[in-house]
């Protein structure tokens, strides 16, 4: 059965490294807690970081739900964190697919691929964008001759240690 998709994007605002380093931590931990506590949740709920493979982002949630309602209890639930007064939504693509993420690098491609997604990647085809999952020497080539978003799977606190 498909299920609903949201992925979003983040981009870490000037600001945030101009505050003391023990308020940074401080704001890092809650919204690493925050972001544990979804991946509890029902349905799925992955972090990528995106720090060092894209300059117009900094990480990329991919969130799996049943129902629109939990989408919008992400969103909300976040804004209610002090670190999203830090952070920038760059996109969001919603879509309906089938599948969830395992431990792979992940390209994201809001509108489809040229030709065929290449050997060795696990595919998440929605009815408008595309997410591939696989090695890094895999998605890396594909990354660079068709644009998207490559991202590396992280826990939650591993995403905020690199931003």
């Amino acid at each position: 059965m498909p299920r609903l998709w949201g992925f979003s994007l983040y981009r870490l605002l000037p600001e945030f490294r101009r505050l003391e380093a023990e308020h940074q931590e401080h704001l890092k931990e809650e919204f690493a807690q925050f972001l544990a506590r979804w991946q509890e949740k029902e349905g799925f709920f992955q972090v990528y970081s995106l720090v060092g493979l894209s300059p117009e982002a900094d990480f990329l949630l991919w969130q799996g739900a049943s129902h629109p309602k939990a989408l919008q209890a992400l969103r909300r639930e976040m804004h209610r964190t002090r670190l999203m007064g830090f952070l920038e939504p760059v996109a969001l693509y919603l879509d309906r697919g089938e599948g969830e993420p395992g431990e792979g690098f992940l390209a994201l491609f809001p509108f489809g691929l040229e030709g065929g997604p290449p050997e060795g990647a696990r595919v998440f085809q929605g009815e408008g964008l595309l997410a591939l999952e696989g090695p890094w020497e895999v998605l890396f080539p594909l990354a660079l001759r068709e644009g998207g978003y490559l991202a590396a799977r992280r826990t939650p606190r591993e995403l905020l240690d690199e931003l």
